[in-house]
């Protein structure tokens, strides 16, 4: 993965503010630090499905995934 844009913020991604910010609030704040989050620890902060599916590609587009992602 390219380490530059594992360090940029989460705020480049296009979903929700309220997602960001419940990201935020968990200390997920780059994008290094989402990819290493799976499915289920998303679920367990309570991010609605909708919301994870569209966390997933953002991170497709930049090349990345959640963790035990293809």
């Amino acid at each position: 993965m390219n380490d530059k844009i594992l360090v940029q913020s989460i705020d480049r991604l296009d979903i929700s503010d309220k997602v960001i910010n419940k990201l935020k609030d968990n200390n997920i704040k780059t994008l290094g630090k989402l990819c290493g989050k799976s499915k289920t620890d998303l679920k367990d902060l309570d991010i609605v499905q909708a919301d994870i599916n569209k966390i997933q590609i953002q991170l497709q587009l930049l090349g990345l995934n959640l963790k035990g992602g293809l």
